[in-house]
């Protein structure tokens, strides 16, 4: 597979209309989801209203958006990783159709953007819901990355495309970390999700116990956090 390249970072120019623009723009994205009229700066905990990977249940078909129902179709927060199992998932892993397009799943500021190792494939994305919160959205494995370094996203924005998994599956990680680098702690998405976003994954949590996968998963979120 050939990485994607990402654009140049724009170039900023301190000028007063340029910084005017930027604090406009911060504020209007504290009325998106991070608003904490007391403390801004560390920032309520963000609030998914959308799902990465459009994981929309079709009852005509019974199928659910852009997701494969071949294994693994999706490995849960906290679950254990092979090969030894001392390990475990820090993220919600989702197997996708390829090339699936990979959405925000909150408003935030793009505070990085990391190329995986060739093992691994695509891009690791970072995004805040404002410079300096407690809390990191994390999107994995993205292809064709199209957002770049410190530009805001809303909810629903197209981040990039799932990577490739296998030569006909597709996957992506979100992840949320809280606490400072290197004493990071990983939290179960699921948490952070409003009502439709809960009752997306929880059918198809149900769907996939009803075709009768294995590992059997009785929740999505396994573990209270995981250590990074």
């Amino acid at each position: 597979m050939i990485s994607p390249s990402i654009p140049p970072r724009p170039r900023i120019f301190a000028g007063r209309s340029t910084i005017t623009v930027l604090l406009a723009a911060a504020l209007a994205f504290l009325a998106l989801s991070c608003d904490d009229e007391k403390d801004p700066v560390t920032a309520t905990p963000p609030v998914f209203s959308v799902t990465p990977v459009d994981i929309a249940f079709n009852p005509a078909d019974s199928s659910f958006g852009d997701i494969v129902f071949q294994a693994p179709v999706l490995i849960p927060f906290g679950a254990p990783l092979l090969p030894d199992f001392n390990r475990f998932s820090p993220s919600f892993e989702y197997f996708t159709v390829m090339n699936a397009p990979i959405r925000a799943v909150a408003g935030g500021v793009v505070s990085s953007i990391t190329e995986n190792p060739i093992e691994e494939g695509g891009y690791e994305i970072r995004i805040t819901c404002l410079p300096g919160s407690d809390y990191t959205v994390i999107y994995d494995h993205i292809i064709d990355v199209a957002v770049l370094e410190v530009s805001l996203v809303a909810p629903g924005d197209t981040l990039g495309f799932a990577g490739n998994w296998n030569d006909f599956m597709g996957h992506v990680e979100l992840q949320v970390n809280t606490g400072d680098p290197g004493q990071e702690r990983a939290l179960c998405p699921l948490n952070f999700g409003d009502s439709a976003f809960k009752a997306q994954h929880g059918l198809l949590l149900d769907e996939y116990n009803r075709r009768d996968f294995s590992p059997k998963y009785v929740t999505l979120c396994m573990r209270p956090f995981v250590q990074e």
